[in-house]
């Protein structure tokens, strides 16, 4: 019996829960369309350290979303070690740009398609933001980063960028459900 749970608990991760946890919230919302995308990308960077900035951009092939994301050691760096700040590419194949639209388009359940995210303009340049029913899970174990796209038609409250590692306190957890740590919490 109590080898039955040690291999049980140990073929599911705490990534796969995250993943199970995201797919199961998006798919809550009654009636909704969803799509949850995995980037192939998998990055190596600060075990401890925190997401410090993010942006959209029209991929490589020039018809896919892709995500700059910089993450830095600044929780943890001092006279000992200088801060240090490292960007890595996520593509999010199966999402298509409609150029007519200026959109990025997701296929959902039955082939509806998800706005994901679109071109802004401003006075002198463009930008790509999250649609509202969109958000971009962060995973991160010892440091190995792993982003997944989560998507529905119905808007969702709460922050759209949300990174979690294999850290399981309560403000992690408080950030994978609600999008953001409970008051009062660093």
């Amino acid at each position: 019996m109590n080898t039955r749970r040690v291999v049980a608990s140990s073929w599911i991760s705490n990534t796969q829960v995250v993943i199970i946890l995201a797919t199961f919230l998006v798919g809550v919302s009654a009636g909704a369309s969803t799509s949850s995308i995995i980037s192939p990308d998998h990055h190596q960077t600060f075990a401890y350290g925190a997401m410090i900035s993010h942006q959209l951009y029209l991929g490589r092939k020039g018809d896919e979303l892709a995500a700059r994301i910089t993450f830095s050691n600044w929780p943890y760096d001092g006279d000992d070690q200088p801060r240090r700040d490292e960007s890595f590419d996520f593509r999010f194949p199966g999402i298509k740009f409609d150029a007519t639209r200026r959109m990025f388009l997701a296929s959902g359940r039955g082939g509806q398609t998800i706005p994901v995210a679109r071109f802004r303009n401003g006075p002198l340049f463009s930008w790509v933001d999250l649609a509202p029913g969109v958000k971009i899970y962060l995973l991160k174990k010892s440091g190995r980063v792993t982003a997944i796209l989560t998507a529905t038609d119905h808007p969702r409250a709460g922050s759209q960028w949300i990174e979690t590692d294999d850290n399981w306190s309560l403000q992690n957890i408080l950030i994978a459900l609600f999008g953001q740590p409970a008051p009062g919490l660093p």
